[in-house]
């Protein structure tokens, strides 16, 4: 694997917007085009979308933002449906965790995650993730958190 992570711009967003998840994963993510509305027209959370490749092969998304003191959201990540159960999200989670830390200097990264979705908490624990207690206001979804000072 070659995994790098790449700024959205205006060569690959067309790309980034026809990545998709499972049929049965749609109710747990929104769309990449919706994200990159939001990323554009949402200035006041600062979002960065991110394209994730191997090699020349864009395989997910990514967008953060919401950068507060030592904190920001990891408010979404996803791998195209082609790609999904490649082992592609074990390795972009650290990437990102890393780009995050290295680019903008956070101690915590915060997501959150529909309660249907109830296998991805177990594997967001894989990666030190830990389940706040506490719900986001705005979606109602349960709220995690990774602290690099351990």
């Amino acid at each position: 694997m070659d995994l790098t992570i790449q700024p959205v711009n205006q060569d690959n967003w067309r790309q980034v917007a026809q990545l998709s998840v499972q049929p049965e994963q749609r109710d747990f993510i929104e769309s990449n085009a919706q994200s990159l509305l939001e990323a554009a027209y949402d200035r006041s959370l600062n979002w960065h979308p991110l394209a994730l490749y191997d090699g020349d092969t864009m395989v997910g998304f990514a967008m953060i933002g919401a950068h507060r003191d030592e904190s920001m959201w990891l408010d979404r990540i996803m791998m195209d449906q082609h790609f999904q159960g490649q082992s592609y999200g074990k390795h972009f989670i650290p990437l990102l965790l890393d780009y995050m830390q290295t680019n903008f200097g956070v101690e915590k990264v915060y997501l959150s995650a529909h309660e249907e979705n109830e296998k991805i908490f177990a594997y967001y624990e894989r990666f030190g993730f830990i389940d706040s207690g506490k719900h986001d206001p705005a979606n109602g979804e349960r709220i995690m958190f990774y602290s690099f000072s351990k």
